[in-house]
């Protein structure tokens, strides 16, 4: 089975071949957990997602369309795990900080790349553009702001000492800048809560 293609492997899962599926989920099963990891910062519920994701491959075998990419397929299905852990979650601040700590022990895995998740979805990739293009075209002060707040997770008070300004004002700017994104992605009905996935997402 070591030298079998994905391909070949999906095939026999497909008639139930459970030897099969046994070195697909050995085959895959270290990167996706520490892809999960990495962005829960939790090692159990990365645990679970990822069980999750090989529970429904093996219960939805016969009907999957898995697509020519097998390692873009699987991580897409991680993707919508992960989104659907923080609609229900949350950021909570256990998360972030779970996150950030993980983040520093991990960042210079090459195989972790933040958006390979999203490798498959032309949807979230256009989302991701937006994005991305909504950061740059805010005022630099904003801009600037924002990224504090998501990127280093900066408080509003750690922000306003930083530059110099009232708490008040980073405030403002910050509920400015969540304006600007939900008005620039509002076609893609996306939830407070996936906005900040997705801003997370880019900018680690």
């Amino acid at each position: 089975m070591e030298n079998s293609t994905d391909e070949e492997l999906i095939g026999l899962i497909r008639i139930s071949d459970y030897a099969a599926f046994d070195e697909l989920h050995r085959r895959y099963w270290p990167s996706l957990r520490r892809l999960a990891y990495r962005k829960t910062g939790d090692q159990a519920d990365a645990y679970d997602l990822v069980q999750e994701l090989f529970i429904d491959l093996w219960e939805k075998r016969e009907t999957l369309a898995f697509g020519a990419q097998l390692n873009g397929w699987l991580h897409n299905r991680l993707w919508f795990k992960l989104s659907a852990y923080y609609r229900t979650k949350g950021f909570q601040q256990k998360h972030l900080e779970n996150i950030r700590l993980n983040l520093e022990q991990v960042s210079n895995a090459p195989q972790l790349d933040p958006l390979e998740i999203l490798a498959e979805q032309k949807n979230y990739d256009q989302l991701l553009e937006v994005v991305n293009h909504t950061i740059q075209e805010m005022p630099d002060r904003m801009r600037e702001i924002f990224l504090l707040n998501r990127n280093e997770q900066k408080t509003v008070v750690e922000i306003s000492k930083k530059l110099g300004i009232s708490p008040k004002t980073a405030r403002k700017q910050l509920d400015r800048a969540m304006g600007k994104l939900r008005r620039s992605t509002q076609q893609y009905k996306t939830s407070a809560m996936e906005l900040l996935f997705i801003t997370w997402l880019i900018s680690n």
